[in-house]
């Protein structure tokens, strides 16, 4: 009993108790099933019933749908940031375009910081060495003193 007067009384440490949660279910029950037979809502009992449970119900639907707006919330932020990196990344890949045009140019928005990949050939002058090894290759986060 204390435990449901620390809940209706709105205290901050309060938690869904087992007794809680089968007065909510109770509640869930009480008006799925005057929903189907509306005198149901005359009844003295009736009433005292959703008088009672109502307080749980709340607490206990409020507690499900912080959660939901939660998970909601979480699955936003990571679909934003993806987007976010993915805007930077390709703004750098498009400025590493104007910057090196004859290089190939790979946006990186997965990588630690949102980076570009920069690769030039081997020019036609190298030695067979360096042809062997590819060309030049940077990856970069910042295009700031590089051409």
């Amino acid at each position: 009993m204390e435990g449901q007067w620390h809940r209706r009384m709105g205290h901050p440490c309060a938690q869904m108790t087992n007794q809680a949660i089968f007065n909510a279910l109770c509640y869930e029950l009480a008006m799925w099933a005057a929903d189907k037979r509306p005198s149901l809502r005359l009844q003295p009992w009736f009433v005292m019933l959703i008088n009672w449970c109502k307080p749980d119900w709340t607490a206990w639907k409020t507690e499900q749908t912080i959660k939901k707006v939660d998970e909601q919330a979480s699955t936003l932020v990571k679909q934003w940031e993806k987007e976010e990196r993915e805007t930077i990344a390709t703004k750098l890949a498009s400025k590493a375009q104007e910057l090196f045009p004859a290089a190939t140019i790979t946006p990186l928005p997965d990588a630690i910081i949102p980076s570009v990949m920069i690769v030039h050939e081997a020019p036609e002058s190298a030695s067979d060495d360096v042809k062997a090894l590819g060309g030049e290759l940077r990856i970069t986060w910042t295009l700031d003193g590089l051409k």
